[in-house]
């Protein structure tokens, strides 16, 4: 079964790899936006979102990693 995922992190290092191993991992519609605070243009944080298989490794690595769903819980 595929599932969407939707998560946030303001770790530019770990929002690229987590890119990367999704798109290697067989992924589909990988996209990873930057949200930047209207006022200070100062990066708020980055939002990773794509399409996988619910068993995908994809998935379960950013179990490991400093993602949330929710962009206030950062």
């Amino acid at each position: 079964m595929k599932v969407y995922v939707d998560v946030y992190t303001k770790d530019v290092d770990a929002a690229l790899g987590a890119f990367k191993f999704a798109l290697e991992s067989g992924a589909t519609e990988v996209r990873l936006n930057s949200n930047e605070d209207y006022q200070t243009k100062k990066l708020e944080n980055l939002n990773l979102m794509f399409n996988a298989d619910h068993s995908s490794s994809a998935i379960s690595r950013l179990d490991d990693g400093p993602f949330a769903k929710d962009a206030d819980a950062l």
